[in-house]
């Protein structure tokens, strides 16, 4: 049941890059990658298995749910910046304008941002490297099993500590592989020690626990709250959210329901999470263009720019899923049964 989650966590991403609210996009990649951790240990560990062939079929699945998707939306990208212009498409964000030569094309290409190059036709794609990074080390079995597991996340730990106490910038615990390693080998965590961890959540009982993920979803916004008006939402509060996120995945990693919110419909939720995060700045910029036509002028980041966008962000992510998602969808089900 981590539909409806996985979509909450790209609607905060498009509340920071389209309506400016301050670091709560941050916060949720963070959410993110704990989930991935977790979840592609449990495929490895459940459906594939570190054989060659566990290991092939596994990267091949892996490419199928990244690339084409992520393909269309830079050439939809690439559509927005032929009609409006670079100069437009470069002021509405740095980062939109065309490769000027192969080696730019390329990581364009194969989502190679380590140092979140640009130009990045699909701005977000820095964190999809990082993601693939991780993709492949749990393909390798750096999550095999629960030694390995332990001491990755020693390793990921103290590289935290030491940045705080040296006095890392924000970029250095947030952007980097380093700093994504502590999330990623949560979720690895989790997963190996799901039952023992579960224990302690057992304690919550009655209307407490049943509604315990959205509970949990109403601190991880008050925790942002909180950061963002002392001013700590970079360092304490950051790590407290990395806590609540993953209690989340947690929590949600036994659940077969939730109330009010049925399989199918969580199910369906998730559908939207990987196309909104992969589209929302294109749809931005058409709405800018659009509302300028009725003489009503905004600029990135703005509350009613992202207001008035999000629906039509639901709008073309259920077409992409529709069109793009479920026949590849098909596919990746063939490869795993294989």
């Amino acid at each position: 049941m981590f539909g409806t989650y996985r979509t909450l966590l790209a609607l905060m991403v498009v509340a920071l890059h389209l309506g400016g609210i301050p670091i709560i996009g941050a916060y949720a990649v963070f959410g993110f990658y704990s989930l991935s951790g977790y979840l592609m240990t449990l495929i490895m560990q459940t459906n594939y298995g570190y054989t060659l062939s566990g290991v092939s079929k596994y990267a091949a699945n892996r490419f199928l749910r990244i690339y084409p998707i992520y393909w269309v939306s830079i050439a939809f990208s690439a559509v927005l910046v032929l009609y409006f212009g670079e100069q437009f498409s470069s002021d509405y964000h740095s980062s939109i304008y065309f490769p000027q030569n192969i080696s730019e094309f390329l990581k364009n290409l194969f989502l190679f941002f380590p140092y979140r190059e640009s130009p990045r036709l699909t701005p977000p794609a820095w964190a999809l490297t990082v993601e693939i990074f991780f993709y492949i080390l749990i393909g390798l079995g750096i999550s095999r099993n629960k030694k390995i597991v332990l001491f990755w996340l020693f390793v990921s730990v103290t590289y935290h500590l030491a940045a705080i106490r040296l006095g890392f910038s924000w970029e250095s615990r947030y952007f980097t592989f380093l700093a994504a390693s502590l999330p990623f080998a949560t979720g690895a965590f989790i997963y190996h020690y799901k039952n023992k961890l579960l224990e302690y959540v057992s304690h919550v009982k009655g209307k407490a626990g049943e509604l315990l993920p959205f509970i949990i979803i109403f601190f991880i916004l008050l925790n942002w709250l909180v950061g963002h008006l002392t001013g700590k939402s970079e360092g304490l509060f950051f790590y407290s959210n990395y806590v609540l996120c993953a209690l989340m995945v947690l929590v949600l990693s036994e659940r077969k329901s939730l109330p009010y919110i049925s399989k199918k419909f969580d199910k369906w939720m998730g559908d939207f999470s990987y196309p909104m995060y992969l589209i929302h700045y294109q749809i931005g910029m058409i709405v800018i263009v659009l509302l300028d036509m009725i003489g009503l002028t905004y600029k990135r980041p703005d509350i009613i720019l992202m207001l008035i966008s999000i629906p039509f962000v639901f709008l073309l992510s259920y077409v992409f899923t529709v069109i793009i998602e479920k026949p590849i969808e098909l596919i990746r089900t063939k490869v795993r049964k294989s």
